[in-house]
């Protein structure tokens, strides 16, 4: 199933700031076995535990990098326990390693892949420890699998079906004027990025299209917020709130040059409802 060499890794974690030296780790062990290979930092800054935002960034990001790129991702609450460790090949041709929990969902739901169980000790760094298989388990997988082992020399096949999914809340009322969605991710800017995606300016899988300047009411933690449709920054005042297509084509509940999620008070993985006027 892996026939060629690839030139990229790319590390996705939640290791913070504070545990650089654990993504210093992780590199070091793919550099002992592959020493050519460049290893791209996506982020390490996730918030902690966060299966909701792994999912959202990969799906966001992996298309953007070379064709044959391997994703290693450790959001891993589960770490030590009985949860599987995965290799996804994707219909595009990228490879995904991480444990099954959930950060795998957006990629399963739209790019159907091939996936195996990481069984085989052979490649792991050893002693393997019960709270670091990123460094000892999924690091050197990647590193192998770069060299152009085949996936299925790390272990047996699993069916996508049987893969665990993360919850998210995606409900619409049937004259789509109302969504039930889930925060999946916020910025650094305070942007609140939904579940909602949009094509131009209709919502994915239905025949809602959104209008320059229409009303949109935001119902989260129990307080209603007023709000329009906007498709810049700048075509409304500053430190007003407005939704707007993001970079991901998800719709975003915005501040002008403000936070929008201290004014809501919302967190990723938050349940939120969004009427349209």
């Amino acid at each position: 199933m892996n026939n060629c060499k690839v030139n990229t890794i790319a590390l996705l974690t939640d290791f913070g700031l504070k545990g650089a030296h654990y993504v210093a780790s992780m590199k070091a062990v793919i550099y002992r076995i592959n020493p050519k290979i460049k290893i791209v930092d996506i982020s390490h800054f996730l918030t902690p535990f966060s299966v909701v935002e792994a999912s959202y960034i990969l799906k966001s990001t992996y298309s953007l990098f070379p064709e044959g790129t391997i994703f290693i991702v450790v959001v891993d609450p589960g770490v030590g326990s009985e949860r599987k460790i995965l290799i996804l090949k994707s219909e595009d041709n990228y490879y995904f390693i991480g444990p099954d929990n959930g950060i795998f969902s957006l990629l399963i739901n739209s790019n159907p892949s091939e996936c195996i169980i990481v069984e085989n000790e052979k490649y792991f760094h050893k002693p393997v420890s019960n709270t670091f298989h990123g460094r000892d388990i999924m690091s050197p997988v990647g590193a192998y699998l770069s060299k152009g082992v085949s996936m299925n020399e790390f272990g047996p096949k699993i069916y996508m079906k049987d893969l665990k999914k993360v919850s998210m809340v995606y409900e619409i009322d049937k004259n789509c004027n109302e969504i039930l969605c889930t925060v999946q991710y916020i910025d650094d800017f305070g942007n609140i990025i939904t579940n909602i995606k949009l094509k131009n300016n209709k919502i994915e899988n239905t025949e809602k299209y959104l209008k320059q300047n229409q009303k949109i009411t935001i119902h989260i933690n129990g307080i209603k917020h007023d709000s329009v449709y906007k498709s810049h920054y700048t075509t409304f005042s500053k430190n007003s709130l407005l939704i707007i297509k993001g970079s991901t084509d998800y719709l975003e509940i915005s501040i002008n040059q403000g936070n929008a999620s201290k004014i809501l008070n919302a967190s990723s993985g938050d349940i939120i409802k969004i009427r349209f006027d």
